[in-house]
């Protein structure tokens, strides 16, 4: 039996770019962490564990009843570790291993030092500048835009700038839309000083020409025995960076739509595959788990290109829970959306929630939803945050 304790960290990636075990996360991300421990039971195996406060209990045999595919799933506040074989959260790094060290899971469960810096390194955008460079040896995707550059002083940052008619400047380590600045012309003293204060942090500032986006979607991968296998697409939207919602549909309705009227679809594949490639050799060897490879489509002259690897997320992803949401617990041909939600007023998001229960009710037949909003988490008077899904009846 695989028994995996999963747990859920959105705190990662700030924990990777400040690189310390005793990394303390701000106020609104541990909120944000206790509002949505249980996201994991959605993608977690049947018979494992997910790590949650106790209270959640009655919502989930709530959830159970509903989804007969949770199998024997459990969530513990305190699991029993001797039980355990593995343990997945939602990313590595120096302070979640501590933490887990503090409830009793033994060095056996856990990365080694040594293992910890490989992820780290992985997780350094150089990674996606290097995936570029190995996509451009192919020679049917030569025409693709050129990787982006790496900046390693205030000089060089300005001449980048004056290259292009806008740019956006990216801390090597960051993520959820942090770690980004955008200049258009002359760069201001401010962004240089930002600019000067992450390279001496983190080693580099990277360049790229800021693109005039108009859809993103992501490749999710697995990597398990040092091999590495294609898991779907995810089809998002994002603002500046930041993660707004999730397309519920299939991996053939979203690669037809992205193929239909943008990217020729012999393109996509190739990229797929030549990924394929890069991750076995690249990050397989050293990382076990889901990762993901932002994209997106922009407008250039008139048509349309893509950009294969914005970056390279090596953790668990929103896209990643929402293909196997999909996949697993909505009936095929319905379509829908998974959105994560902020309500900062006391009270807000419950009376939200009591809204769309009652105009846009639950349907489920033998497991799969046909209809209607599901929150994803428990939903109480002190909650913040939520993931939702809503499916509509096409």
């Amino acid at each position: 039996m695989n028994n995996t304790l999963h747990l859920f960290n959105p705190d990662h990636d700030l924990a990777l770019a400040n690189g310390d075990e005793n990394f303390i996360s701000p106020k609104s991300a541990r909120a944000f962490t206790a509002d949505l421990s249980c996201l994991p039971i959605w993608y977690a195996e049947p018979e494992g564990v997910v790590l949650a406060e106790m209270l959640e209990q009655q919502w989930f045999d709530e959830m159970q009843g509903l989804f007969p595919q949770l199998g024997s799933l459990s969530i513990e506040s305190q699991p029993d570790f001797s039980k355990l074989n593995q343990v997945h959260p939602w990313g590595w790094d120096a302070a979640v291993r501590k933490g887990l060290q503090a409830l009793g899971a033994s060095d056996m469960l856990l990365p080694d030092a040594w293992q910890l810096g490989q992820i780290r390194r992985l997780s350094h955008r150089s990674m996606a500048v290097e995936a570029m460079k190995f996509l451009h040896k192919e020679e049917a995707l030569s025409a693709l835009m050129p990787p982006p550059a790496q900046l390693l002083s205030a000089g060089e940052v300005e001449a980048f700038a004056s290259q292009h008619a806008g740019v956006v400047f990216k801390a090597p380590w960051s993520g959820s839309g942090k770690g980004l600045s955008w200049a258009r012309g002359k760069v201001s003293k401010s962004l240089l000083g930002w600019c000067r204060k992450v390279a001496e942090k983190q080693g580099c500032v990277v360049g790229e020409e800021a693109y005039d986006k108009v859809q993103d979607f992501a490749m999710e991968f697995h990597c398990s025995g040092k091999k590495v296998s294609f898991a779907g697409y995810s089809l998002f939207t994002a603002d500046n960076g930041v993660y707004k919602c999730n397309e519920l549909m299939s991996n053939e309705a979203i690669s037809g739509f992205l193929t239909h009227q943008w990217i020729p679809e012999q393109q996509l594949l190739m990229v797929q595959k030549r990924l394929l490639a890069f991750i076995d050799t690249q990050i397989a060897p050293f990382y076990n788990g889901f990762l993901g490879v932002d994209m997106f489509v922009f407008e250039d002259g008139g048509g349309f290109r893509f950009h294969p690897c914005v970056e390279i997320n090596l953790r668990m992803t929103m896209g990643c829970v929402a293909r196997i949401f999909y996949d697993r617990f909505v009936s095929p041909q319905k379509t829908g959306r998974f959105y994560i939600d902020y309500f900062p007023a006391k009270g807000a998001l419950l009376s939200d929630h009591l809204q769309r229960q009652s105009s846009f009710p639950l349907r489920v037949n033998n497991g799969l939803i046909t209809q209607g909003y599901l929150s994803l988490v428990p939903v109480g008077a002190e909650s913040h945050y939520r993931a939702r899904v809503e499916i509509i009846d096409n």
